[in-house]
């Protein structure tokens, strides 16, 4: 299934009237704790809406990113009521204002740059590592500094989730991906770009669980240079924001 549309519809999410009641939702940690997270009542038309301008935004994607976010809709729209619970005012997309809610797929100046300390954000998601080894910061609070590993933690009123990465780097120069999230660190898991998906254009390497991070939780993302070069890895995902916080074109 390719389709975000589909995906929600299969669960019974797509309608154009009436309401989803509030529920809890729970995920596992790595700890096997289990950790709930409080899921607003919202218009199931704003669900509708969140398909449907996905979908156009992944029309034209390579088919498995598309896949990706597909096989993770429910997860999404679970992750936009959570936000929703401190917005309260709904998701309406582009057409969004204020405190309603909008999504957007992931790029580089949303993030610091590992190497330019603090309140420096990525100018493009291209970085060159001078040497092999050891564990390199990728996503991390703007408050990082002189190599400090400080998790990245979402406001009331936002969510993020990572569902994989691509790597179009014609010689990769990483190989696996560690995860902490609340302070818990996951299992590493390799990202085998170079056998990865050879015939469809860049190589992706799904996550084995995705990384959801609701409203004030917090997580870091640490990855393994095996070469030196240029490193043009980047995440495959989507942040959920208030419209008023997507008014800056450089960092919104």
């Amino acid at each position: 299934m390719q389709s975000v549309v589909e995906a929600l519809k299969a669960q019974n999410l797509y309608k154009e009237t009436g309401r989803i009641e509030e529920q809890m939702a729970v995920t596992i940690t790595a700890s096997g704790a289990e950790k709930e997270h409080k899921l607003a009542e919202i218009d199931y038309l704003d669900l509708k809406t969140f398909a449907d301008e996905m979908d156009i935004a992944l029309k034209l994607q390579n088919p498995y990113v598309q896949s990706l976010y597909a096989k993770n809709a429910k997860m999404l729209v679970d992750l936009i009521r959570a936000v929703n619970v401190e917005s309260g005012s709904g998701f309406k997309g582009a057409v969004g204002s204020g405190r309603q809610l909008d999504a957007l797929m992931l790029r580089a100046e949303q993030f610091q740059d590992p190497d330019e300390g603090a309140d420096t954000a990525r100018a493009s998601w291209v970085r060159v590592i001078a040497a092999a080894g050891g564990q390199g910061n990728f996503i991390v609070d703007p408050t990082e500094e002189d190599g400090e590993k400080v998790a990245l933690e979402m406001a009331n009123e936002e969510g993020l989730a990572i569902l994989g990465f691509a790597n179009p780097a014609s010689s990769p120069v990483v190989d696996a991906v560690k995860i902490t999230y609340v302070a818990q660190a996951y299992n590493i898991q390799n990202l085998d770009f170079e056998l990865a998906n050879p015939f469809v254009g860049d190589a992706l390497v799904e996550l084995k669980q995705p990384l959801f991070i609701f409203p004030k939780e917090e997580a870091l993302v640490e990855v393994r240079y095996f070469d030196d070069g240029e490193d043009h890895l980047r995440p495959i995902g989507l942040w959920v924001k208030m419209s008023s916080a997507l008014r800056n074109l450089a960092s919104s």
